[in-house]
């Protein structure tokens, strides 16, 4: 049986104070817990559970550029994926993807639904019964792009391969569907790579600046 983690990283948490006493901020958690309650529509919150401050999610961080490329500001629908759960993304982010993908970025119907079906949910997977170093997206594309351990290294350019998956020959090249002509080789690349920046062996695992 493997053992599965999806991690998806909520940020930015603003902090409310909540009129009321004796846990009327606590969405239903117990004293002293941490936790969060959600509908589709709306933001999630979290409690410290103390009886007067709820924190409500303000950004929801997983893989890099999903949201901040494929959804758009018009109609919330940024704000949207960024104070819902992972849980949603069948639906609104999945609309987005397929929305941007068929214009501004023309891709071919065989392409979206392969990118799709890789980006949602929005989380990070890692198989933590697989040996070997992080991979960025090697579970999900069956270790075509790393080890099928999944996360991350320090040294992987992950902006760079979001952006060949929705702009470049990634999803082609990877997966043996038709290439579309599509790619727009000027924007697979942020230009900002980690081959500059210094790593060490402890804690929090970034040198000193250069």
């Amino acid at each position: 049986m493997k053992t599965i983690l999806k991690l998806s990283v909520a940020a930015g948490l603003a902090v409310v104070a909540v009129a009321g006493c004796s846990g009327s901020g606590s969405s239903g958690l117990g004293a002293g817990s941490l936790g969060a309650a959600s509908s589709d529509s709306g933001s999630a919150s979290f409690s410290d559970g103390g009886p007067n401050v709820t924190y409500v999610q303000q950004d929801r961080l997983a893989r890099p550029v999903v949201n901040e490329v494929l959804a758009t500001f018009a109609n919330r629908r940024h704000y949207i994926n960024d104070t819902n759960n992972p849980t949603n993304d069948s639906a609104q982010l999945k609309n987005d993807i397929e929305s941007f993908l068929t214009f501004p970025a023309g891709r071919s119907r065989a392409i979206k639904d392969v990118i799709k079906s890789v980006l949602v949910p929005d989380v990070m997977i890692a198989d933590l019964s697989k040996p070997g170093p992080a991979a960025y997206l090697g579970v999900e594309t069956g270790g075509a792009t790393g080890s099928t351990f999944g996360g991350r290294k320090l040294t992987d350019d992950v902006t760079d391969t979001s952006l060949a998956v929705i702009f470049g020959n990634a999803i082609p090249a990877i997966t043996g569907v038709p290439d579309d002509g599509k790619e727009i080789p000027s924007l697979t690349s942020d230009n900002v790579g980690p081959g500059g920046k210094r790593f060490t062996n402890t804690f929090p695992y970034l040198g000193a600046p250069r």
